[in-house]
């Protein structure tokens, strides 16, 4: 509790003011600062002015009682502990005034008595408790508004890295570009730079929020580390360095740990090694250390990484696992980060039931040491460690015998025309949409011409029409063609639910050509196979890139409403073109037939001329009143239901006397009008 508290006494008897003063006036610890007012009204004045940490409330001020003091006390927002006094003692008035939100209730008679500093020191505890409460949602609510910008800030970052990684690569593998390609080397080299430090900053923003998890599995230690330094033996070799992995023990040849995790923690350490190191040599040493069943320490791995670098002075290694710490004293420009990574290092390492810890000296180098939980070691045979064959960097051209039909689905333009760039190197033929609905028109109208596609590369976030929506119409009508998901966002589970959502793969932004070699070698034909040998060489496709024609998709979708048995005729009167179109591709995919009106003077004359079981209706329409124009169709039509689908809400008291049953706010999904069409 403060030293000193400042009270607000609303009290209109002099009297008692004077004995609350002087009661308080003899109090040391606290001390109280006491301000006096006899109404509401001066109160309030008073509270906009300064700031009190309590309020002393008479039950009755005149035509005033304590409840309508408080409810205007409410009213202005001024949120401080209240303690009623009043001259008797009355069960009902307790609690009135406790239910109005007072921390408590004395009569005056106890002001001069230890309940009365108790009841004040309680509310005081009460209210800071509640300040820390309050404090707490603040900053729930503040994480939970980062955390989400950091999601949308991931996505929005990948996409045009895709375009940045994917056309740099594209441009250094053309024998053209060869003058180039040192200054090509520099574009990529500083995206994939700019890609990491968006991983880091996303991964440290999941383990911050403790949304990061393992995946543990056995590991075969020998294999990892072989793949450790195939992957980290070309950089040191760059810079005239030597990268050697040793063990100092024999090691278990399995342990169980997350292999993706324990890979970062030693790529980021082993890259800081050599961007800080100009001349020597890096080495990885292992260890295994056994259970000390006297001390009850389990057994752990050990891993140290040393190099012969600038290293770094004593007093500078305290804080250099914190996050965004750099040791601005050996940072020269071509090191510059976010200063992440041995802070994502530290909480990895913990994770995998260890520490790290690092010994430097400046101007001869560091070692940073870690130990992990290999998980239950003791029955596995120890063995020598023994690096395999290094594999030989993969050629950076695609040439591959695969063959069929790619339809490429993304919104942005740039990355439909990078990954078909990426899919041209095989003898496929490519397609190209530019949303879900075009998508799906593009599949089912190249089943209807008896050529339909082998593989659908689909982005997840467009506009219209989004990834997951459009593979579920897609499985609706019996297309069973491999779906692959293609997205920049990297949240925990995401693989998972997307195949559970249909699709049969995932690929991340910005996209892996090997990776999706890999993918297009697993779905498409060879073109060695008999079944497709034919002059398929001649062209790449270039049909379904736009829609069909407003007559083809009307036949399409009314064959594909005469396949329900249950479909029903809908009226949709919509002025805005692409609103309209996208309502009809979802209705006729629910089954049903569609005609579209865009007035509502021809919206009458086709209820004039044929039956509908459900008009859906905008409210703004260029030549009618919403409402005059469902009134008119009403009496045209009593039997069919009427819908409104429009940007504003729908006056409720309008419906019920026109008839209208059902209204939707845009924009609607298919599951919305699946629901009133029924």
């Amino acid at each position: 509790m403060a030293d000193v508290i400042n009270v607000l006494l609303i009290e209109d008897d002099e009297d008692d003011y004077f004995l609350t003063s002087d009661y308080l006036a003899q109090c040391d610890s606290p001390s109280f600062n006491l301000t006096w007012v006899t109404n509401s009204e001066d109160a309030i004045a008073k509270l906009k002015k300064h700031s009190f940490d309590l309020c002393l409330l008479d039950y009755l001020l005149g035509a005033e009682n304590a409840i309508d003091v408080m409810a205007n006390l409410k009213a202005n927002q001024f949120n401080l502990p209240v303690v009623i006094l009043t001259g008797q003692s009355d069960v009902t008035v307790d609690e009135m005034v406790m239910r109005a939100g007072a921390a408590d209730y004395l009569q005056k008679s106890e002001i001069e008595t230890p309940r009365f500093m108790r009841t004040i020191r309680y509310a005081m505890v009460r209210r800071d408790i509640e300040n820390e409460r309050l404090e707490r949602d603040k900053i729930e609510q503040k994480n939970k508004a980062k955390d989400k910008f950091l999601a949308h800030l991931g996505h929005e970052l990948r996409t045009p890295l895709t375009s940045i990684l994917g056309y740099t690569e594209l441009l250094i593998d053309d024998v053209r570009n060869s003058n180039f390609k040192q200054e090509l080397s520099i574009i990529q080299s500083n995206g994939r730079h700019l890609l990491s430090l968006l991983n880091d900053l996303l991964d440290m923003s999941r383990i911050m929020a403790d949304k990061l998890d393992l995946n543990i599995k056995a590991v075969n230690v020998c294999a990892f580390l072989t793949d450790i330094h195939s992957l980290m033996r070309l950089s040191a070799k760059d810079k005239g360095l030597s990268l050697d992995i040793v063990a100092a023990t024999p090691i278990p040849e399995f342990i169980d740990t997350d292999p993706t995790r324990l890979r970062q923690v030693l790529l980021n350490l082993i890259s800081n090694a050599v961007k800080f190191t100009d001349k020597g040599s890096i080495t990885l040493s292992i260890e295994f250390v056994e259970a000390n069943r006297i001390d009850n320490k389990p057994a752990q791995l050990r891993f140290h990484v040393s190099d012969t670098g600038v290293g770094m002075p004593p007093n500078k290694l305290a804080n250099i696992f914190q996050p965004f710490e750099q040791i601005e004293d050996v940072m020269r420009a071509n090191h510059g980060g976010a200063g992440l990574g041995l802070a994502i290092c530290k909480e990895l390492v913990q994770k995998l039931g260890g520490d790290i810890s690092v010994s430097s000296r400046l101007g001869e180098g560091s070692t940073f040491s870690f130990d992990i939980n290999p998980g239950d070691v003791e029955e596995q045979p120890k063995t020598e460690l023994q690096l395999g064959q290094v594999q030989q960097a993969q050629s950076t051209s695609i040439n591959f015998s695969v063959t069929g039909k790619v339809l490429v689905v993304d919104d942005l333009k740039e990355i439909r025309r990078l990954t078909g760039h990426i899919v041209g190197q095989s003898q496929a033929e490519i397609s190209y949409a530019e949303n879900g609905v075009k998508a799906l028109e593009a599949v089912l109208l190249a089943e209807e011409q008896n050529q339909p596609f082998n593989l659908v590369l689909m982005d997840i976030h467009m506009p219209v029409m989004n990834g997951i929506e459009a593979l579920h119409a897609m499985r609706r009508h019996g297309q069973q063609i491999p779906v692959i998901a293609v997205t920049a966002a990297s949240r925990k589970g995401l693989r998972e639910s997307l195949i559970q959502e249909g699709f049969n793969d995932v690929i991340g932004k910005p996209i892996d050509r090997f990776a999706l070699t890999s993918l297009l070698g697993k779905y498409l034909p060879s073109s060695l196979s008999s079944d497709f040998q034919n002059d398929k060489s001649t062209k790449t496709a270039e049909i379904h890139t736009t829609l069909p024609s407003e007559t083809t998709r009307a036949e399409v979708n009314e064959r594909l409403a005469e396949t329900s048995n249950n479909g029903k005729h809908v009226l949709v009167i919509e002025d805005d073109s692409d609103a309209a179109e996208l309502l009809q591709l979802f209705i006729s995919h629910l089954g049903h037939t569609v005609t579209v009106e865009t007035s509502g003077s021809d919206a009458l004359h086709a209820a004039s001329d044929k039956r509908f079981d459900h008009v859906l209706m905008d409210l703004t329409l260029p030549d009618y009143n919403g409402y005059e124009l469902a009134k008119e169709l009403k009496a045209a039509q009593p039997s069919a239901r009427i819908t409104i689908v429009s940007g504003h809400e729908a006056d409720s008291q309008m419906m019920s006397e026109i008839g209208i049953d059902n209204a939707l706010l845009k924009p609607v999904t298919k599951d919305d009008l699946e629901s009133v069409i029924d």
